[in-house]
């Protein structure tokens, strides 16, 4: 019967601990970008992908792309610095997400980055194949 009740314990703490919707803060660093892509062609491609996300990309200074996602009431901010070797995605902020400043955030966020990451690759390899 012991046994029974152990299990059933661990059962109980993994179900509970799938159920979870935190997850760690993905930052995505210094993802490689085709050798014979300019630095122009990669903020096209970054800007275009987040347009194709649903992202509101907006062009902070040279090198420095600022991405903004709402869906429902939830909101993240990202930056997103490149260059014509590579990017990086790194979270800002966000709205009812579950940030507590404690490195981790509802699942959702980084579903979102992946989705945009994905298609920045997407768009930077269209864009070398022009």
């Amino acid at each position: 019967m012991k046994i029974i009740n152990k299990i059933s314990l661990l059962l109980a703490c993994a179900l509970l601990a799938a159920c979870s919707t935190s997850q760690p803060i993905r930052n995505m660093a210094a993802n490689p970008v085709p050798s014979n892509l300019t630095e122009e062609q990669v903020a096209n491609a970054i800007i275009t992908a987040g347009i194709s996300k649903s992202w509101v990309m907006r062009q902070e200074q040279p090198g420095l792309i600022r991405g903004q996602v709402n869906v429902r009431q939830h909101q993240a901010v990202i930056n997103i610095p490149y260059s014509a070797r590579d990017y990086s995605i790194n979270y800002v902020s966000s709205v009812n997400l579950d940030d507590k400043g404690k490195g981790s955030i509802h699942r959702s966020y980084n579903r979102w980055v992946l989705g945009l990451n994905q298609a920045i690759q997407l768009e930077l390899a269209r864009a070398q194949s022009r």
